[in-house]
């Protein structure tokens, strides 16, 4: 035994682990044929590559060889403690393995190793086997209250039910899963599977390899243009390993040999038993599975031995020979089997009979029998030669014993073909034997005569020699004999042996005639040919369903030697070069291979005189034979190889002119007498008619066409002169005149004749005119028209092809009225049976003629559809505007009785064609006339085909399929494959149209798409499918098609059944699924179609493990289930609830083994794709299984409870992913991606999955260092030209990293642990600068491709192609535009693919990548912005970071100045990285940094703002209004970095101020200035315009800002300075002016009686009066005589307004606006204005009088009011603000002249300083009541109250209370210092 691969059977600890899944036969073959494996280059190469694998593969006959000691040895190894640790609480039970094991090596005789391997399957497969076997209970629970699921329940959920395995549901007697003896009998199921898949994979791979092998006999017909992959070099190994040679010591035993021995062993075998499980009581179940499976294995094992041969170019030993057939005569060939158990018979007869017969055919290998024979003739081979080595048919002995046997089988029926290839050989020894004696006797003649005389040689040379003629015929003569030689050759010696026999007479004759005429060998022929070659030789592409063929077309071929042409041999014939292939058979096959039997017949010059010159010689009086000939050589023949003509110039030009000659037809005369056989000469012309009346018919009814009066086209006229030969001895004559004519002409005019006909059926016929010929022409167009067409896309043909089509058109029409051509003759042919089907409701014949006119139909649409869609449109087939149509009618009256459905099959073809036809045209359709030039003219592609007609013919066929689809499975069907097609192409068909519909183009109203054509059919099949109404007539079907594919069968018999079967239900699942994600694309309430395939979740769930195929398309509909219920604002189902607890568990185990063992990538990205929205949407029972990998029922059970811990194999599926990505850059990146986004959405959605990560710390390290790495690749990028795959999906890995590390950081700060944050800045900082950069849209790319695109296509739109959200784009080549679609919509056009591939497809291309790379960097810089906003947090304090910080600001801002990228897809990229710069810069203001990197942000801060918009209102007015207001915020703390520390009112000199703050830099002074002039004078002035004008536009906010940053700069140190500057921006933009007119509107703008336009105009003045120049000026334009004169402020004089009235904003006006401004204004300006400012203030009594009781602790107010004996902050200010406004009035009027007063003038203010100044120095005394009565009023003061005091002495327990206390404080030192006690 080899050693054990690796890559076969790895470790158990990795098979235990999860980590690596064993890859069974089963799976390995169906990867081959059905998934694509060949190009997986990935596990399944390495498993197939491994040298155990080829071993096996090689010895398939007996994979497993018999225990030995060192077998044993070896899996004691394999099993011991070292490598497999047993654990009471591991999910799998070690010990129990290995007694399985043994008990599997005992029972099946199978050495341990590959027992284990097989128990491992078992173990590894139970999930997936209990799913689908199911528990009744689980499911009828689900199924509870689900209406019309009774009927459903009826058909498959029953347990006797055809479409379930017996054993789907455990009866009571039965066995529990885990039992021993329901263990055993698993073992046993998957023993056997596993060797039958063995011999299938071998024969799949053997076969693969030998037709791409290039070292073949035949190169030319062998040799395939690609290179050899590594699966040929795979079939190439194991056909090294055999020897189809007879033993020898190096190659080892015979091929034929060992499997005749094989097969020998497993017919005795199934005749004993296999006495399996005797003892456990389930005998009989095993040995009807064993009994199957011995008789699949032979039929493997024959299908091999046949394959091998068919290649091979050894004429075989009589040992190989001899065994064959002995074992063939043994079993009779089949013909009667003896099977043990009834339940096998009438499935198995028809391959092993039909491969018994093609085995011995290709083993007798006729062809080259014969040229050995002649061969040896012509060397003269004696009989003493030793027959060691020679061919079996030069060994006399064999040559008996086969002569023997084959006389034995003669009467049987099965082997005739065999016994007549036999015949054949043994007629040409005979007859070659007779020439060589002959010869050799004549030579002896010769020699006699030359030694007795040379006279009589003149008589020797004169004498008669047959054996010349012999020679000829064999197309041989011996050349070489020696003269002297007188010995017998081998030949003559086998010739004179078999004519020994016990049979009377010749027993050549005896073969012959038993065969021929006896058991009628044509018939077996075509009964091989179409029942099993074509049905069973599908796969790689029909490759060995022809290569079958091709053995029988050799038989035919030699037969033809000898039997007479003839309609059998005709039939047969037919059946060998077409087998049982249907018209779409023939078009779906993409492939004919260049040894296809069509090929070989064509390359065959006897074979084609003798059968199609020879039906086209008796053309057309016997028509049919020479047009089924046509048809079937018709895409062999079509000229493009140029070895033959085409067969549509044969037909143009054809020489011989075949009919009757009318009994009373006499003008000819008899010519060329000399000649054996009969010549006339016309005398005179003949019109020959096409439609002849017998005798009989003419006695009955009068002719519908008459001689005389037949129109030209019903005749055809044979000049006079022409000569002919008769071919019959009786009147009326067959003569074939020598007369060129067009056949395409002639059967034109057959078509015209049958319109003329009121009913083909009741027609008069004949061989040259029947509904038959008919039939037959119309066919024979359809080809021709499909094999012209063929290799393009429907519609899509080039102009070559459509001018051939066109043609070929004309010249059928040629003979035709001028008012008709061919193709409105079919049409009204097709017409007029359509019609005619109901007076004869069993007349098949009709329905044969309207399925070739549909075919026809179908082939003409791609040439012209401006025929085909008016012809629909009035038509009877829809019935649009009739009263009913007739395609229904049809159906309904004839197909469905007779269960045959090709009519319907084939409308339904035209239907998809047609849906394809309008997405080729779309675009030249709807583009200008003088654009469309292909085919010379706009009339070939029907731009004049009106929409409305388009959509009616499209609407009328969709209604009929909905209702075909919902009828079907009620129906009759003769074969059941046609209900499962006719399934696949409806449910393909209605996905087709809803992807076309709503998967391109934003666009809402379908009428307005380019493909509106479809706009009806698209929402006829909403409203039908997604109806919410509970009527289950729509829905069964789906149920229905999913209750069949739990079913699917495991035969590895390859039968069309089964493709069918597979391909209906993954067509019913992606239907589903587009249904689901159109039904939340259209935003519309759940579907009843929804709510259903909810509770059938338990059967996608069986479905899911029933065949590898389906897989993919039941996760995405999970997926599509999961997101659209989630989309609605109601509770989504649970998906959980619907699996079922059992079904759940067993879903969950088969799917956390996601893409194992084939490694699937698009499978495993879909599972993930599910897994990230179960977590995400709203399925929180299905989530914290996938989480946690315990339902919530298990999570409350008892923990020590080892059924819970071990109820299922497989970790979380959270920690696999977790484990899987802590080696992320071994991981393929797609599935890497998929990954990444189910952590972290499962981290966002579930934050305890935070924790689960701390016990990963390698997952966190190894991301970390992985983002690092991108960082750098995304750096490099920038400089790139062009962009690969990996690109975007590294940076896109990369965004989701950044967001799992954020979640985590936050996560790990909750703890206030900074170190993993402090960990990540050294992966993180060259991230951070790259992320922020601006995205690499390439503009001129996107720029020119949409220009020339509209220029070149101006009835189309980049728009068109443009995907839309029902499905997640994928980042690629597809990503935006779809090429797919693209490509069917404009490859008519060469600029599509242009110039050496530089056409709008590769622009398209490289626009989708960098849209692709585009999107990958914005996820990316969301993702960092995410981590840095998290990271600011706990590093905001450190040096570096802060560096970084401002870094990370200033690129943001610098990317948003130099954006050039269009709004349109840019706009919140901008936005968001605004709101970065504002959060990072705003923790850089709180921690006060001071680096230089902050300093620097102002000016990179103006210069955004200003490249965007420098005007203020311009900006607001615009739709960037909030960015630009970010801006602001922005630039706002930008200047926080340059301004000294805030000052209070009391700092009145600068002196303090610079002693604390060095000098700014000028060019910081120079943007202040710049901005007050720009931003703040001009914008307030903007703002208060807009404001008037369109108050919408603009928020008291605004204000508010520009007031801050006003405030911001005026605290530059030094700004002041400029003092010309500052009242130069001010007095240009007047902005006094504009903020006392916004005061005095303010009244009218309050809202709710609020006004905050009063506030802030106030506010800004009071900044501007905070600079003594500003102030001066104020004063001067007579500010407080404007602010005086307002409404507002008058109403603050007519009444008091303390903190607690309403509005308190006019409190906050007085107290915080008026007073700080005149104390500004009396600051700055002093004496000259002490006067105006102390009657101001007294036209504020009723302000004054209540601030005088402020701090009473008994307010003297005669009306009490509830809230004056509180104290707040506010009323503290305003003490201090009244006290320094009076103390500097007192000060001035004392002062008198010499301040340049006149103290009369100053009036005293009525505000009580005495009063006020002991009451609060009586507060300040009593601090516990005076903090009991001190108050917040903002949030701001209640953060206050609540915050701790800034100094630690003086007993404060809050700020709030040492702030109003350091007022009162200062309040009391200011009145101290006054004058007198006020009044």
């Amino acid at each position: 035994m080899a050693p054990i691969g690796e890559a076969y059977f790895p470790p158990l600890d990795r098979c235990f682990s999860g980590e690596h899944q064993l890859l069974s036969w089963k799976n390995t073959y169906v990867a081959l044929s059905q998934l694509g494996g060949e190009r997986d280059n990935g596990i399944l190469r390495r498993h197939l590559t491994d040298p155990q694998t080829i071993e096996i593969l090689a010895r398939a006959f007996s994979p497993y060889s018999a225990p030995t000691s060192q077998t044993k040895s070896s899996f004691e190894t394999k099993t011991s403690a070292i490598n497999v640790t047993p654990s009471p609480h591991a999910h799998y039970d070690i010990k129990q393995i290995k007694d399985d094991t043994l008990w599997l090596s005992k029972e099946t005789k199978t050495d341990e190793v590959a027992a284990l391997r097989i128990t491992l399957l078992e173990w590894q497969t139970r999930s997936a086997i209990q799913l689908l076997r199911g528990s009744p209970g689980d499911q009828a629970t689900n199924l509870t209250g689900t209406r019309g699921i009774n009927q459903l329940q009826a058909s498959f959920f029953d347990p006797g039910s055809s479409l379930l395995a017996k054993s789907s549901f455990r009866e009571d007697n039965e066995p529990r899963f885990d039992d021993n003896k329901a263990r055993h009998q698993r073992l046993l199921e998957t023993y056997l599977s596993e060797r039958r898949y063995i011999l299938k994979t071998s024969e799949y791979v053997t076969f693969a390899a030998l037709c791409n092998r290039i070292d073949g006999p035949d190169k030319a017909a062998t040799q395939v243009k690609r290179k050899p992959g590594w699966l040929d070099e795979v079939g190439s190994s194991i056909l090294s390993s055999w020897s189809v040679e007879e033993s020898s010591k190096t190659r080892g035993r015979s091929l034929i040999i060992g499997a005749v021995e094989s097969l020998r062993a497993r017919f005795e075998a199934l005749r004993e038993g296999s006495g399996w499980l005797a003892d456990e009581g389930v005998q009989a179940d095993i040995e009807l599975a064993w009994g199957r499976n011995q008789l699949v294995e032979t039929i493997h094992i024959m299908q091999i031995l046949l394959n091998v041969l068919e290649f091979s170019p050894i004429l075989l030993k009589a040992p190989a020979v001899l065994a064959w057939f002995r074992l063939m005569s043994e079993c009779g060939f089949f013909e009667v089997l003896q099977l043990p158990h009834s339940a096998l018979h009438g499935k198995f007869e028809i391959p092993l009979r039909c491969l018994g017969v093609l085995v011995s055919l290709a083993i007798l290998n006729t062809p080259k029998s014969l040229d050995t024979i002649i061969e040896t003739s012509a060397t003269g081979v004696s009989t003493t030669t030793p027959t060691d080595g020679v061919p079996y048919i030069l060994d006399s002995a064999a040559v008996n014993e086969l002569n023997e046997i084959f006389i034995s089988v003669a009467p049987f029926r099965v082997p005739s073909p065999a016994v007549l290839a036999w015949g054949i050989l043994m007629h040409t020894v005979r007859e070659t034997a007779l020439v060589t004696r002959e010869t050799r006797e004549v030579r002896q003649s010769l020699r006699a005569a030359d030694k007795y005389g040379a006279a009589d040689s003149s008589d020797t040379e004169g004498a008669e020699r047959p054996s010349g003629e012999r020679l000829a015929t064999l197309k041989r003569r011996s050349s070489t004999g020696s003269d002297t030689s007188q010995q017998s050759t081998i030949l003559e010696e086998i010739s004179d042996a078999i004519a020994i026999t016990g049979v009377d007479g010749d027993p050549i004759t005896y073969l012959a005639s038993n065969a021929v005429q006896g058991n009628k060998v044509f018939e077996i022929i075509e009964a091989i040919s179409v029942d099993y070659c074509t049905a069973y030789g599908f796969e790689h592409e029909g490759r060995p369903g022809q290569k079958m063929r091709s053995l029988l077309l050799d038989l035919i071929r030699l037969c033809s030697d000898f039997v007479d042409y003839s309609p059998v041999l005709l039939i047969a014939t037919m059946a060998v070069l077409t087998g049982s292939e249907r018209y779409w058979d023939t078009l779906d096959r993409s492939t004919d291979f260049k040894d296809s039997p069509t090929s070989k017949f064509l390359k065959d010059n006897d074979m084609r005189l003798r059968f199609f010159l020879t039906a086209s010689a008796r053309f057309p009086h016997e028509s049919s034979p020479f047009l089924h000939f046509c048809r079937a050589l018709t895409f062999d023949n079509n000229g493009k190889d140029g070895m033959q003509h085409a067969i549509w110039t044969i037909l143009e030009d054809m020489n011989a002119f075949t009919c009757s000659i009318p009994m009373e037809f006499t003008a000819y005369k008899p010519v060329r007498t000399q000649e054996e056989s009969d010549h006339i000469e016309l005398t005179d012309n003949l019109t020959f008619s096409i439609i002849q009346v017998s005798a009989s018919a003419k006695s009955n009814r009068t002719p519908q066409i008459m001689a005389k009066n037949t129109p030209s086209f019903a005749t055809h006229e044979v000049l006079s002169g022409t000569q002919g030969e008769i071919q019959n001895d009786s009147k009326p004559f067959v003569v074939v005149w020598n007369q060129d004519f067009s056949g395409l002409v002639y059967i034109g005019k057959v078509l015209q004749c049958a319109c003329t006909v009121a009913d083909l059926r009741t027609a008069p016929t004949s061989l040259t005119f029947s509904p038959d010929v008919v039939g037959d022409i119309i066919s024979l167009i359809t080809y021709m028209l499909s094999s012209i067409v063929r290799g393009n896309s429907l519609g899509q043909i080039s102009v070559d092809a459509a001018e051939l089509a066109s043609t070929i058109l004309g010249s059928a029409s040629d003979g035709l009225d001028r008012n008709q051509d061919i193709v409105s003759v079919i049409f009204e042919i097709f017409e007029q049976e359509l019609y005619q089907h109901r007076k004869s409701t069993d007349d098949v014949e009709s329905v044969e003629l309207l399925v070739q006119c549909i075919q026809f139909t179908y082939a003409l649409l791609p040439v012209m559809p401006d025929r085909v869609w008016p012809f629909l449109g009035r038509s009877g087939l829809l019935g649009i505007g009739k009263d009913e149509s007739q395609l229904t009618a049809i159906v309904a009256t004839q197909e469905i009785i007779l269960g045959r459905y090709d009519f319907l099959l084939g409308c339904i073809r035209l239907y998809d064609a047609l849906i394809e036809d309008v997405i080729a045209h779309v675009v030249s359709r709807n583009a200008p006339s003088k654009a469309v030039t292909r085919f010379g003219s706009a009339t070939t592609l029907g731009p004049g085909i009106s929409q409305p007609a388009m959509q009616k013919v499209l609407l009328s066929f969709t209604r009929m399929m909905i209702e075909v689809f919902e009828s079907t499975m009620n129906w009759r069907f003769v074969v059941q494959e046609d209900r499962m097609e006719i399934n696949a192409l409806l449910c393909s068909i209605f996905q087709k149209i809803l992807q076309y519909s709503f998967n391109f183009n934003d666009t809402p109203d379908l009428s307005k798409k380019i493909v509106c054509a479809l706009a009806p059919s698209a929402e006829y099949i909403v409203d039908v499918f997604l109806s919410r109404s509970s009527n289950d007539v729509t829905v069964l079907p789906f149920l229905h098609i999913l209750g069949e594919g739990i079913a699917t069968p495991t035969t590895t018999l390859p039968t069309r059944g089964l493709q069918y079967w597979t391909s209906q239900v993954r067509a019913v699942l992606s239907l589903t699924s587009v249904l689901v994600q159109v039904n939340r694309f259209l935003h519309l309430q759940p579907s009843h179609l929804e709510s259903q395939m909810f509770n059938a979740a338990h059967i996608l769930a069986k479905v899911y493990a029933a065949h590898e195929s389906y897989k993919l398309p039941v996760i995405d509909l999970f997926d599509a289930l999961v997101r659209s219920a989630a989309a609605t604002g109601q509770q989504p189902p649970s998906l959980l609830g619907h699996l079922g607890q059992e079904t759940a568990n067993q879903f969950l185990d088969v799917l956390s083994m996601l893409d194992q063992p084939l490694n699937n990538g698009a499978l495993a990205s879909a599972i993930w794709r599910l897994l990230s929205a179960v977590v995400s949407k709203r399925q929180q029972w299905f989530a914290i299984f996938v989480l946690t990998g315990s339902t919530p029922r298990n999570t409350f059970k008892d923990k020590s409870d080892s059924t819970v811990m071990s109820s299922r194999r497989m970790e979380p599926i959270l920690n696999i992913a977790m484990d899987a990505l802590s080696s992320i850059e071994k991981l393929e990146p797609r599935k890497a991606l998929c990954m990444l986004e189910f952590v972290e959405l499962a981290a966002d959605f579930w934050p305890w999955v935070l924790n689960t990560m701390d016990e990963h710390s390698r997952f966190l390290n190894a991301i970390s260092e992985y983002a690092a790495k991108i960082g750098q690749i995304a750096g490099t990028l920038r400089n790139k030209s062009s962009t690969i795959s990996a690109d975007y999906e590294r940076i896109q890995m990369a965004s989701l990293i950044a967001d799992i590390l954020s979640m985590y950081t936050h996560h790990t700060l909750q703890s206030d642990s900074p170190r993993f944050a402090k960990s990540l800045v050294n992966h993180l900082t060259y991230l951070i600068k790259n992320a922020i950069s601006p995205p690499t849209y390439n503009s001129s790319l996107h720029v020119n491709l949409r220009h020339n695109f509209e220029a070149k296509f101006p009835g189309c739109s980049l728009a068109d192609f443009k995907r839309t959200t029902i499905n997640r784009p994928q980042l690629g080549e597809s990503f935006y535009y779809d090429l797919t679609l693209a490509k069917k919509m404009l490859a008519h056009e060469p600029a599509w693919t242009g110039k050496k591939g530089q056409g709008f497809a590769e622009e398209m291309k490289r626009a989708n990548i960098n849209l692709s790379l585009v999107e990958a960097q914005i996820n990316l810089f969301h993702s960092w912005k995410s981590l840095l906003v998290e990271l600011s947090g706990p590093l905001a304090k450190e040096p570096k970071f802060q560096r970084l910080m401002a870094i990370a600001a200033a690129d943001c801002l610098k990317a948003n100045a130099e954006n050039s990228l269009p709004d349109l897809f840019f706009q919140r990229l901008v936005q968001s990285r605004a709101d970065l710069a504002f959060t990072l810069m705003q923790r850089l203001h709180e921690v006060k940094s001071v680096e230089p990197e902050v300093k620097n942000l102002l000016h990179i801060t103006w210069n955004t703002l200003r490249t965007h918009n420098p005007d203020l209102g311009a900006a607001l007015e615009g739709d960037g209004a909030d960015y630009y207001r970010m801006l602001l915020r922005t630039l706002y703390l930008a200047l926080q970095a340059h301004t000294s520390p805030d000052s209070s009112p009391k700092d009145l000199t600068a002196s303090q101020t610079q002693a604390k703050w060095s000098s700014t830099p000028d060019s910081v002074i120079q943007t202040a200035l710049e901005i007050l002039t720009k931003m703040i004078a001009q914008g307030f002035r903007s703002l208060t315009v807009i404001l008037h004008d369109s108050s919408h536009l603009v928020h008291p906010s605004d204000f508010s800002l520009l007031t801050a940053i006003l405030r911001s700069i005026l605290h530059i140190p030094d700004l002041t300075r400029n003092t010309t500057h500052l009242l130069s921006a001010f007095s240009d933009a007047q902005s006094a002016r504009c903020a006392s007119t916004l005061l005095s509107w303010s009244d009218q703008l309050a809202t709710n009686g609020d006004p905050i336009y009063g506030e802030l105009s106030i506010h800004f003045l009071l900044e501007m009066s905070s600079v003594p120049a500003l102030a001066e000026s104020l004063a001067v334009e007579g500010l407080l005589s404007h602010i005086l004169s307002t409404n507002l402020v008058r109403l603050l004089q007519s009444r008091p307004f303390g903190p607690f009235d309403n509005p308190p904003r006019m409190y906050t006006i007085w107290a915080r606006g008026i007073l700080p401004l005149l104390l500004n204004l009396l600051h700055a300006i002093g004496a000259p204005l002490a006067a105006e400012i102390s009657a101001a203030l007294n036209t504020f009594p009723h302000q004054l009088s209540r601030a005088s009781n402020v701090f009473a602790a008994n307010p003297r107010a005669p009306t009490r009011d509830p809230n004056a004996e509180y104290i707040t902050l506010s009323l503290a200010s305003e003490a201090v603000n009244l006290a320094l406004i009076t103390t500097i009035l007192q000060t001035l009027c004392e002062a008198g002249a010499s301040a340049v007063v006149i103290a009369t003038q100053v009036e005293e203010v009525k505000w009580d300083r005495a009063q006020v100044k002991e009451d609060a120095e009586g507060w300040l005394q009593r601090r516990g009541g005076l903090r009991e009565r001190i108050v917040p009023t903002s949030e701001r003061e209640e953060v206050w109250g609540r915050g701790k005091p800034v100094s630690g002495e003086g007993g404060y327990e809050s700020r709030l209370e040492e702030k109003v206390v350091e007022e009162m404080k200062f309040c009391v030192g200011v009145l101290d210092s006054g004058v007198g006690g006020g009044g």
